[in-house]
């Protein structure tokens, strides 16, 4: 038992000492769904000369529904989503800069900043409901 104690206080000890060896963090947002990720991309290579054709390469559901409430907008599925939100997007040549993208559960939240063609500037976040399939199914731009 004598000898027993000093070798668990060496191992103790070297089990306390702070390690020199670096170590990566990896943040949150690093680690991002299949969906998620095609946001991110569609939000960094994004040009309003061609928006929806880019937007829909990422996974949707039919009836997707957007609702943009500062900007008096709203319309469900791909037409209307083309018609009214690109519509908007392209009649005020609308550019985005992707802040940060965060992804919580079901949840994915873009934050932007968007500048109009006459310099209009405002931060923007998006907030995408994803199913259990991985397709948006809300969005919701606040």
């Amino acid at each position: 038992m004598k000898k027993l104690l000093p070798i668990l206080f060496i191992l103790l000890l070297y089990s306390c000492q702070q390690t020199t060896k670096n170590s990566e963090t990896i943040e949150a947002s690093e680690i991002l769904s299949p969906t998620a990720a095609a946001i991110k991309y569609y939000k960094e290579t994004f040009q309003w000369q061609n928006g929806f054709e880019s937007w829909s390469k990422v996974p949707t559901t039919e009836d997707y529904h957007m609702l943009a409430p500062n900007l008096g907008l709203e319309a469900k599925g791909a037409d209307q989503i083309k018609e009214i939100i690109f519509g908007f997007v392209n009649e005020t040549e609308l550019q985005q800069e992707l802040v940060d993208i965060v992804e919580h559960g079901n949840y994915i939240t873009c934050f932007l900043k968007i500048t109009t063609k006459t310099g209009e500037s405002m931060n923007v976040v998006e907030v995408f409901l994803v199913n259990e399939e991985g397709k948006v199914k809300n969005i919701w731009a606040l």
